[in-house]
């Protein structure tokens, strides 16, 4: 219960960072049944109630923040992925998935990284 109480309190954060207050959110912790990726996040979106849980594995590879900035981006680009999506061919939907993750990855570490070095910032000006 205490890793869950730390993970609404990480996404209240980032859903205030990223701009996304008018989504309801929620998280829930879960056994992935992949075998062929170690797993430690996932999004459910409902964009038509704006309504999304992210979902955290009871054994992430990750650190919680991580999966909730990454699954946060996953969401911000939610519309956008869906459209072009639909515009992959079927052969090239493997390639476009993979170009998706490495762009969600990206963000998340420019993200963390931006938000690491502002906290860093401010302490050495309270100081």
């Amino acid at each position: 219960m205490e890793r869950i109480k730390k993970i609404d309190r990480l996404t209240r954060k980032w859903q205030a960072a990223l701009k996304l207050n008018d989504w309801n959110l929620g998280a829930r912790l879960v056994d992935f049944k992949r075998t062929d990726y170690p797993q430690s996040g996932d999004i459910e979106v409902d964009p038509k109630n704006k309504k999304a849980t992210i979902l955290f594995s009871n054994n992430p590879q990750k650190n919680d923040e991580y999966i909730v900035v990454h699954e946060l981006v996953h969401l911000l680009l939610w519309e956008y992925d869906r459209f072009c999506e639909n515009l992959v061919s079927k052969n090239q939907k493997d390639r476009y998935f993979n170009l998706l993750e490495d762009t969600a990855v990206k963000f998340t570490d420019i993200l963390l990284r931006e938000n690491s070095r502002c906290q860093k910032a401010y302490m050495a000006n309270e100081n």
